[in-house]
């Protein structure tokens, strides 16, 4: 706006050439307008041509010419900028409307599909959606931006989607596996990420989809990373992913306490956990824990 008003006002117009160059200049009094409008919408619009027809009128005012065409010129530019200003920004509002619908019915499908994968496993709907609550939480305890945030809490969700692959007679039996069985087990995290990677899911979820059983000692899979060489997301999904394992209801075993949750994840801190991860939960407390799985649990019915 102050590069725009400046060249205007700088511009002389003693001669014929330099006064149609001088009226060019007035033309770019619009693009603030519209930027304004893209970035924020009406309101910034609006704000933007107060701001633009202020220095447009005041210029006339010190400058008033005495040919009236000049004059009427001056006056429907000053008009059009306005109209312009709010024809942009509603324009801009009714998109940014239509957007967020559309994200919000693709993370309802989303949820839905991700709730369906549960059920399918764990006879609960539920676990995605706690396990990404509780990453989001811990992340922001470690101080992940909002980009990363939702990346690393997108791949928490979609954790299992792998498991599509499995057939039902592995992933549903209730003996121990073989050995091959394991083998064809191990193989979602990769067939997961495949999939996730077809559809232009975020890489940053897509590798905490395929690193979501590594280990901190290096003695997970597929991949056999260690430390700080598993992604961050995959670090924090491991240690969301045990509490809730543990303080939940399986069919072979009830939930155990917060307290000897928290006891079991401190136990495998350097060996199946990032100590840092460790600590950061252990700093959230109980009474934000279950508040977030309150929350979780509320997004979608059972």
């Amino acid at each position: 706006m102050l590069a725009i008003t400046t060249l205007h006002y700088a511009i002389p117009t003693a001669t014929h050439a330099q006064h149609q160059l001088h009226i060019a200049a007035r033309k770019l009094y619009f693009l603030p307008v519209g930027v304004a409008a893209a970035w924020f919408g009406l309101r910034g619009s609006i704000r933007a041509t107060a701001v633009m027809s202020t220095m447009l009128a005041l210029h006339a005012l010190l400058r008033w010419s005495s040919d009236a065409m000049e004059r009427a010129n001056q006056l429907g530019e000053f008009v059009t900028l306005w109209i312009v200003g709010a024809v942009v920004g509603l324009l801009f509002d009714r998109e940014r409307g239509l957007l967020d619908e559309i994200a919000k019915a693709h993370a309802a499908a989303v949820t839905g599909l991700v709730a369906a994968l549960d059920l399918r496993e764990h006879d609960t709907g539920k676990h995605s959606l706690r396990v990404r609550a509780y990453t989001l939480l811990l992340s922001r305890r470690l101080g992940l931006d909002a980009a990363r945030r939702e990346a690393v809490g997108l791949g928490a969700l979609l954790h299992d989607v792998g498991k599509i692959a499995v057939p039902d007679g592995i992933l549903l039996k209730s003996g121990p596996l073989t050995s091959a069985e394991q083998a064809v087990m191990r193989e979602h995290p990769a067939a997961g990420y495949r999939i996730l990677c077809r559809v232009g899911i975020p890489a940053e979820a897509a590798e905490c989809v395929l690193t979501h059983h590594e280990r901190y000692d290096g003695r997970g899979y597929p991949q056999g990373l260690s430390g700080d060489a598993i992604p961050v997301g995959a670090r924090i999904f491991a240690v969301v992913d045990a509490y809730d394992a543990l303080t939940s209801v399986r069919p072979y075993r009830g939930a155990v306490s917060h307290a000897e949750a928290v006891s079991t994840i401190r136990a495998g801190a350097g060996t199946q956990f990032d100590p840092r991860v460790v600590a950061a939960m252990m700093d959230l407390g109980e009474a934000a824990i279950r508040r977030t799985r309150r929350q979780a649990e509320s997004e979608l019915p059972t």
